[in-house]
């Protein structure tokens, strides 16, 4: 049996990896690929590369069966056999949000339209199914499944700690305390809350770490606030520093407001880092019982799991251990299983 996984061709690190391991974990006795198309330049080179070049592609695959990595790309459908194809939902933000663009809305309503034409739509977790089914009154509910992603085996505790040194001394963390925050700064991070709360704590031995993106609204508020000296920002980092950043954490910190699925938290157990997070959207099916939870909007509440924490090394340990377990329950190989089973496409 030959498959087809269609990546997106817009960098997204999510959907990349997705499709990657869900190829990799594919059954031995199917021979699985990722299709890809690296963007042209500019923005008539990429909507040219989306809506024609990719299209074009998927027409001439020769694979048995066909899946979507992302509910963005649907109108592949349009060149894809249905009965034989299966798109992933990783969420519903552009319409729950409504700060992105007329013209992006419009597009993305129009994907999930003709997603109903598929074999199968693998929700990412349960409340991804709920969502869909509410903003999607047109999917039959029978066609929509909610199969939770894997986490790579690769995140693990390190207890070698010359090989952490080097991330201490590049982003000048020896001798700190470090609170971790891992993602971009859109408006379902509620990233603004955390730096409220970290300021609320006023420590100086903690020194909040954010990987992935800080907008300048945030950036002036971390001058207001008067925490510039104990904040470090690392825009990009790879797996590697970012499995020693996860180590080297005394707790991360996630506070969303919404998540299809929620990777930190459980990277973050995986490695014996202690999570804080909230019980929004999938992340209590993610976090289970592994997590110190919080409300999102509570500064003070967060300021006080964060001091708790910290000053709690039976809770971090009972965290960590709790966290090591529920990470284990997150498999790849059971994901790509699943998706098969539900689209019926029996090994």
């Amino acid at each position: 049996m030959k498959i087809a996984v269609f990546s997106g061709i817009d960098g997204n690190a999510s959907i990349d990896r997705y499709a990657r391991e869900l190829a990799v974990n594919m059954p031995a006795s199917t021979d699985a690929e990722v299709v890809r198309l690296n963007k042209s330049p500019g923005l008539k080179g990429a909507t040219y590369d989306r809506y024609l070049k990719y299209p074009r592609i998927a027409r001439q695959s020769r694979a048995d069966y066909n899946i979507i990595a992302s509910e963005s790309y649907s109108f592949l459908l349009l060149v894809l056999p249905p009965k034989r194809t299966v798109v992933i939902c990783h969420d519903l933000h552009p319409l729950i949000y409504r700060g992105w663009s007329g013209t992006y809305r419009l597009r993305y309503k129009m994907n999930l339209r003709i997603m109903r034409h598929a074999r199968a739509v693998i929700a990412i977790s349960e409340h991804t199914r709920k969502d869909l089914l509410k903003y999607c009154p047109f999917i039959p509910p029978e066609k929509v499944f909610a199969i939770h992603n894997g986490l790579e085996r690769k995140w693990r505790r390190i207890e070698d700690e010359a090989r952490l040194n080097p991330v201490r001394r590049t982003y000048g963390l020896e001798g700190r305390t470090i609170v971790l925050h891992v993602g971009n700064d859109n408006w379902y991070k509620n990233f603004a809350t955390l730096l409220r709360a970290f300021a609320a704590v006023d420590n100086p031995e903690l020194v909040l770490v954010k990987v992935g993106d800080c907008g300048a609204p945030n950036r002036e508020l971390i001058r207001q606030l008067g925490i510039a000296n104990r904040f470090v920002h690392i825009r990009g980092a790879d797996d590697d520093q970012l499995m020693c950043l996860y180590n080297l954490a005394t707790m991360l910190v996630f506070p969303s407001l919404h998540e299809g699925f929620g990777w930190p938290p459980l990277e973050a157990m995986a490695c014996g880092c202690p999570v804080i997070a909230t019980r929004k959207a999938s992340l209590p099916e993610v976090c289970g019982e592994a997590c110190l939870y919080v409300e999102p909007r509570d500064v003070d509440g967060i300021a006080a799991a964060i001091r708790t924490l910290n000053e709690n090394s039976d809770m971090r340990a009972d965290l960590i251990r709790r966290g090591l377990s529920q990470a284990q329950k997150f498999n790849w190989r059971k994901t790509a299983q699943a998706i098969l089973q539900a689209a019926h496409w029996t090994q």
